[in-house]
């Protein structure tokens, strides 16, 4: 199972670890001054010169080193050293030491006014993107904020904590160690609710109790007689004429709204038989129809665009194959347990640095086990090389792949082809060497849409995708015997690049 392991060692900390390892965030009282990371967040003005709170807090415990650098660029930019939503980096201390940060990340926080929340938010927004880019583009690990506007400048706490929740989500990429070091306890309570709030949200649409002994029972289905037609997606509500599939309420629903109920109800049929599953698969196929799905996938990287995985670039610099190395550029992508179908989704976005596609990776995740489960064996007799890979079909379709946020297995690439209806060619790093049954399998394999006998259609019309296997972290750096025992955990896709 993956989602987010909540704990809470002591009173005055919260430890939220994502799926993989692919994120963890602290949050803590204490003085951020002192942290020991690779970079704070400092909450600066826009001049950067200090004039009280953290910000006086930080220059003092840091020394002059750290001063002399914000003043050198004061006299520089007077009034526009920092503008609002914007960063800055410097070095924190000359010779550091090991209970001291690496660097300071200057931020410029908006003054909240209730008339221009939007506005303020949208800074707010900025400063969390501009500190983590910067952080990413120095390849840090560790960074520690702390509760940006919420002091003089009287950001709403709730709202405050969720605009970061948010934004580390979405930018953090290469920064696997988040903290918030936060010294009141008032505003210490709100971002662990905030944080626990969400995490548990993730944690059930996953399907993710951990008190829970037995599963639960979904609640019974009204009798359908046989004059009353229902709808197949709430199977609660009778249809109106006219209406073959959903009942009003289903038809009103949001596409994302839609798909996470579909994939819920796909989730309650494998909790009850695998027969269950294929029969419900069977009734809702038709709800597809209803939402069109045209991918068409970005092919080339665009650095202003897409934020590249360095830990991802190790992996195919140092351990694949010469074809894929020159020319290809891993694209970072959130490791929140849908890291596979979020790779797709990254690339059905526009050329613009916010996401701006309807897919979801809810969506691609139900689409694919209705297509895997209703054209198992065709997919079997396509892909009888990797055999010896596949997990037992029945065990981890209803187990794994039918919850959001978990496990993806091979199994899911057989199928997410022909529901994107592109060619998909995996790259798997050579980390264990010639005799690992996955790279002799899994590299340079090409997963094609399964075509009608009917169709006209060749491959050469499909677009393709090529997807890595990757990690969270990089491989030992000691002898390639202790690497034997690698195993990927996180998946990202490759685009182009040109010279």
């Amino acid at each position: 199972m993956s989602g987010v392991i909540i704990e809470n060692p002591d009173e005055n900390t919260a430890v939220f670890t994502f799926a993989n390892g692919s994120l963890k965030v602290t949050i803590r009282r204490g003085d951020l001054s002192r942290e020991a990371c690779d970079a704070i967040v400092n909450p600066t003005n826009v001049t950067m010169l200090h004039n009280g709170g953290l910000d006086t807090q930080i220059h003092r415990t840091l020394g002059s080193y750290f001063t002399d650098q914000v003043v050198a660029v004061n006299k520089k930019f007077g009034h526009s050293a920092c503008p609002i939503g914007q960063s800055r980096i410097f070095i924190a201390k000359f010779n550091r030491e090991e209970s001291s940060p690496g660097f300071v990340i200057n931020t410029v926080g908006p003054f909240y006014k209730a008339e221009e929340a939007q506005q303020s938010t949208f800074h707010l927004q900025s400063c969390y993107y501009t500190s983590l880019a910067i952080a990413n583009l120095y390849s840090l690990s560790s960074i520690a904020y702390p509760a940006i506007s919420c002091g003089a400048y009287r950001f709403p706490l709730n709202d405050a904590a969720k605009i970061g929740i948010q934004a580390i989500r979405d930018y953090s990429n290469q920064v696997k160690d988040v903290r918030f070091v936060l010294f009141d306890k008032p505003v210490f309570t709100v971002f662990v609710q905030e944080w626990t709030n969400y995490c548990q949200a993730i944690n059930r649409e996953a399907n993710i109790d951990e008190e829970r002994e037995q599963p639960s029972t979904p609640p019974p289905t009204p009798p359908i007689s046989s004059t009353v037609r229902r709808c197949i997606l709430c199977k609660q509500k009778s249809l109106e004429n006219g209406q073959p599939y959903l009942c009003r309420v289903c038809l009103n629903l949001t596409r994302s709204d839609a798909f996470s109920k579909l994939l819920q109800q796909l989730r309650s049929a494998a909790d009850i038989s695998f027969k269950q599953l294929q029969d419900d698969c069977v009734k809702l196929k038709p709800i597809l129809s209803l939402y069109s799905l045209v991918y068409t996938p970005v092919e080339v990287f665009h650095q202003s665009i897409h934020p590249r995985d360095h830990v991802a670039e190790h992996f195919l610099q140092c351990h694949c194959d010469k074809q894929f190395r020159d020319h290809h550029m891993p694209v970072s992508i959130i490791g929140d347990g849908n890291c596979f179908y979020n790779s797709f989704v990254k690339l059905s976005g526009t050329s613009a640095a916010f996401e701006t596609s309807t897919i979801t990776p809810v969506e691609l995740r139900a689409r694919n086990i209705i297509e895997l489960v209703l054209n198992r064996y065709q997919y079997e007799d396509q892909h009888r090389s990797l055999s010896e890979i596949l997990d037992p079909f029945e065990p981890y379709v209803t187990k794994e792949m039918v919850r959001d946020g978990t496990y993806v297995g091979v199994w899911d690439f057989l199928s997410i082809a022909t529901v994107l209806s592109v060619n998909i060619i995996t790259v798997y790093p050579n980390v264990n060497g010639n005799s690992d049954l996955n790279y002799t399998k899994l590299n340079a394999h090409e997963f094609k849409p399964l075509l009608d006998a009917s169709s006209d259609q060749s491959k050469s019309t499909f677009q393709t995708v090529k997807i890595l296997f990757s990690n969270c972290n990089k491989p030992l750096k000691s002898t390639s015997s202790a690497n034997k025992g690698w195993t990927p955990n996180h998946f990202v896709p490759l685009l182009n690049i040109f010279y």
